[in-house]
């Protein structure tokens, strides 16, 4: 390594981190009022249905978004708007009119396939554990049978991907700037995949506010980023989790609204400032919230 080598990691590795002592004061009480209204005029409709179309919309858009902000396809909004109006079942019309590829159309069902399993965890009837989180990932990366790796001449190439299990060799990212961001060691994942499962359930018993608790799991989860690939898609299934739990809706993270301030976000809190995507979760939330809320009532 060249003089001053050590400069060409951005970001080093460390063991996860349990929430700050001071987290209560992250909740954002305005998301909490919102969901209360929501909470209020669903439950006072006689017609569950409508609630239902509102909450399968989202979850439509969010199989198609939690793909592209990762760059796996690219799909046209006017088709993900139209997707989300008449649901999955139309992929293959859009896929034979040239605007869906067969690949992104896999994809896109593998992802909506996996908020089935997000759902068994919020009803109770799976638990999260070590297991779960390699099922889901095998689910969620069903038809993805490669992923991008450099050799030892720095070229790259479509290695095969190892599903439903650990890493076992570093997936260090290297930055545009040419600098290493470090994620955890593949002989320390196990340990803290533990440790993150167990914090998971004291924040539970604690009542953490799901803003919070969701933008710590999912942040935790990707420093660890145990997987080869598929760790993004595989956080933001266990963030729409915690918030479907807390009786939420699904939490879309949407690729041309979102994406740069989700990555500052998730850089702060690299950084030991989970505010940013706390607010981050919380607006998008909100946001989606006052506009069920419009279709509704």
């Amino acid at each position: 390594m060249p003089p001053g080598g050590s400069s060409l990691i951005a970001h080093h590795w460390r063991p996860i981190a349990d929430l700050p002592a001071d987290w209560a004061a992250l909740c954002r009480p305005d998301l909490h009022a919102v969901h209360a209204e929501w909470t209020a005029a669903r439950d006072a409709l006689d017609d569950p249905d409508r609630v239902r179309q509102v909450q399968e919309r989202l979850m439509t858009v969010w199989a198609i978004e939690t793909g592209i902000i990762e760059r796996l396809y690219s799909v046209d909004r006017g088709v993900t708007i139209a997707l989300a109006e008449v649901g999955l079942d139309a992929m293959e019309r859009f896929h034979a009119e040239g605007q869906l590829t067969a690949e992104a159309q896999a994809l896109i069902g593998d992802q909506r396939a996996s908020l089935e399993m997000v759902m068994d965890l919020v009803g109770g009837r799976r638990e999260l554990t070590s297991s779960y989180a390699r099922e889901l990932h095998r689910g969620l990366t069903e038809h993805q049978d490669t992923r991008d790796a450099i050799d030892a001449q720095g070229r790259r190439f479509a290695a095969p991907l190892l599903k439903g299990e650990w890493k076992r060799l570093p997936n260090n990212p290297i930055r545009p700037d040419g600098r290493v961001h470090e994620y955890c060691p593949p002989e320390f994942v196990q340990d803290e995949i533990d440790r993150l499962l167990a914090w998971r359930t004291e924040h539970e018993t604690a009542g953490v506010c799901p803003e919070v608790e969701a933008a710590w799991l999912h942040h935790r989860f990707s420093q660890i980023h145990p997987f080869e690939d598929g760790n993004g898609r595989v956080a933001r299934a266990l963030t729409a989790a915690v918030f479907l739990k807390s009786d939420y809706l699904v939490l879309v993270i949407r690729d041309e609204e979102h994406r740069d301030p989700y990555l500052d976000a998730l850089e702060a809190a690299d950084g030991d400032d989970l505010k940013p995507l706390v607010d981050l979760f919380a607006d998008i939330q909100a946001a989606d919230l006052a506009d069920a809320l419009e279709l509704i009532v």
